[in-house]
């Protein structure tokens, strides 16, 4: 295949749009789609190297998989083996557990799955996961294993002729499964193939299905392409639901790009864009760590290390593209694909066995055995205790079905003892209220609970939660209001983890209401952490005495979640107690209890012992006192 200079600058486009939102998404809200536009390049250029080779029946499947392999893995072992390396210097256990996790699923190109399991690409916590960006590598890898095989599958049965038609029906079934999945498991449409294919499928059908009519433009074509990338990179944004149809804006400029075939194109081959062509992909690799890197320093919002980082991804990507990524592409011998083969099952190996022994923890390695290591462990062993502190072991419904198989909770959660009281109903954000309520309600008041980690208050069935979940919520919720209604509690005392503001709240006041409930609470998101606040806390305020901190871990989509809370739950019929606004001021929030220093969380978002009787004594009792 000739060089394509056009597409060469097109990778310029789509990694510079990523690195500007990772340093700093204002520069560029929409940069994420950068990577859906690698994804349309990848897909054009095996569709190429595939179907040639079948059309001159010289492709052989195991030769295409050593290639990829060649040109893939020698550069992503540089970044997992310089990151161990560091990590066994500088990282805590549960960071360097993490750390090795992610460095075995990135090299065993399974990452999109583990994050997937994990938090949203969006989350605060992103910034502790130094490989995050590897979920798209993933994602293609797994894709050059099934694409060939496809193919060539689609040749033997039906002929040559039906392969367009076959990589058009695979693009129109994976598209519309996004459209579907985009709104209603978001995490999985992000981070899964079967939502990603079509748009490595529309890289195909740009070479399978070429359009005269827009080659004939070439002109107009790559500029309509162009401005539908830029357009995409400046009015789209994290807030809106991705992939789904909205990624077809920056795909369908991808596609018009390659369709023009514009070699002499400015925006495209100029000398800045074919360096940053030929780097992009070390400098994909290599801009992740870094911007990790300064979030852990505590500097990545400030301009002037932005533009450092930035600086030194391009330093980094440069010395990989000319010591790693082109010698490696020369060298084909089976000595060569032996050694980086052996290498990346090695490191495979060192990855899995630090995630093994949880993080390597022992004399051999000081950080693990530090001060700091021994606070974090203790918090560790404070969040085990909440299944006791906190009723989980008995009143947590999946808890309960996950241990016994079946979906109830040991009898002292809902046994009446008296008149009224009060009820807690939520997740495992409710349940952190547990140990708080029974000990600062005045003595005698009955306390009731029904709670199950994951299952937020609803009366209808959550359609997001599978298996083992789906079971023990929507027993969770129906058990709750039957109790509800048969106990007759003063006070109902709800809590959830996120995603307040989905809620129908009148619904559910109403529901109250009627089972004669006289005062419907619904406290408000704790100030949430990523990873934990116990490691925010030792690996940048460690000599910090102050109960504020200011730190870029706070997740700031349940601040806006809180914002809205007061609107949405006016005239419902349920009061809302935001927790908040009365623990945080402008970006700092309360991080120790006073007057004391134990933690107010255990770990990213559940409150402590001491931060549930501080939490209840201080905003829920003159709430309930009323």
């Amino acid at each position: 295949m000739d060089f394509r200079r056009d597409i060469n600058g097109l990778r310029a486009w789509a990694v510079l749009a990523v690195i500007l939102f990772h340093f700093n998404p204002a520069w560029l809200p929409g940069g994420y789609a950068g990577v859906d536009v690698f994804f349309v390049i990848s897909g054009y250029l095996m569709t190429s190297i595939i179907c040639r080779g079948l059309q001159q029946d010289k492709f052989r499947v195991f030769q295409f998989y050593l290639a990829r392999g060649r040109r893939i893995i020698p550069a992503l072992l540089a970044p997992c083996l310089l990151l161990l390396v560091l990590g066994w210097c500088f990282l805590l256990p549960p960071e360097y557990l993490a750390l090795g996790k992610h460095v075995a699923g990135s090299l065993a190109f399974v990452s999109n799955m583990v994050y997937w399991k994990e938090a949203g690409y969006f989350a605060a916590g992103a910034h502790e996961k130094w490989l995050l960006h590897t979920w798209s590598l993933s994602v293609e890898w797994q894709f050059y294993l099934l694409y060939p095989l496809a193919l060539m599958a689609v040749r033997r049965l039906l002929g040559l002729r039906a392969l367009r038609w076959a990589v058009l029906a695979g693009a129109l079934l994976s598209f519309a499964l996004s459209v579907y999945a985009t709104p209603r498991f978001p995490d999985g449409a992000f981070f899964l193939l079967p939502t990603r294919a079509w748009e490595m499928m529309m890289g195909g059908l740009a070479l399978l299905f070429p359009l005269s009519w827009l080659a004939q433009r070439p002109r107009l074509t790559e500029a309509l392409g162009l401005a539908m990338i830029a357009a995409s990179y400046v009015l789209i944004s994290e807030s809106n639901p991705w992939p789904g149809s909205l990624a077809l804006v920056p795909v369908a400029g991808a596609f018009l790009v390659i369709q023009a075939n514009r070699q002499q194109g400015l925006p495209t081959n100029n000398p800045l864009f074919q360096w940053l062509g030929n780097i992009s992909y070390s400098l994909y690799l290599w801009h992740w760590p870094i911007v990790v890197l300064l979030a852990y320093w505590g500097v990545l919002t400030e301009p002037a290390w932005q533009l450092g980082g930035i600086a030194a991804s391009l330093a980094a990507a440069h010395a990989s593209y000319l010591w790693v990524e082109q010698p490696m592409r020369t060298r084909t011998q089976p000595r060569w694909s032996a050694s980086w083969a052996g290498a990346s099952a090695a490191l495979l190996a060192m990855g899995a066995g630090v995630a093994l022994t949880n993080g390597m923890i022992g004399a051999y390695r000081p950080v693990s055995v530090s001060d700091r290591a021994s606070f974090v462990a203790a918090y560790g062993e404070k969040y085990k205790h909440l299944t006791v502190s906190h009723w989980i072991d008995k009143c947590n419904v999946v808890d309960v079905l996950s241990r016994t198989g079946k979906p109830d909770t040991d009898p002292i959660c809902t046994t009446k003892h008296g008149e009224g009281g009060v009820f807690l109903w939520g997740d495992s954000h409710a349940e952190a209220l547990s140990f708080g309520l029974r000990a600062q309600l005045p003595k005698g008041t009955p306390f009731y609970q029904v709670t199950s980690a994951g299952c937020r208050p609803s009366l209808h069935d959550d359609i997001k939660q599978k298996g083992l979940f789906a079971v023990a919520c929507k027993y969770s919720n129906q058990f709750a209001m039957k109790k509800i209604a048969e106990l007759r509690p003063t006070t109902v005392v709800m809590a959830q983890q996120r995603d307040h503001e989905k809620t129908d709240w009148r619904e559910i006041g109403a529901a109250l209401k009627a089972a004669g409930v006289r005062q419907a609470i619904l406290v408000g998101p704790v100030p949430q952490w990523q990873p934990s606040l116990p490691i925010v806390i030792v690996n940048r305020h460690w000599t910090d005495p102050q109960p504020y901190i200011q730190d870029a871990a706070l997740d700031q989509s349940i601040l806006r979640t809180n914002a809205k809370m007061r609107a949405l739950t006016a005239n419902t019929g349920v009061t809302f107690v935001s927790v908040i606004d009365q623990l945080c001021r402008e970006q700092a929030c309360l991080a120790r209890v006073p007057p004391a220093s134990d933690l107010l969380l255990v770990d990213y978002g559940h409150l402590s012992e001491e931060g549930s009787s501080y939490v209840v004594k201080n905003l829920l009792v003159p709430q309930l006192m009323r």
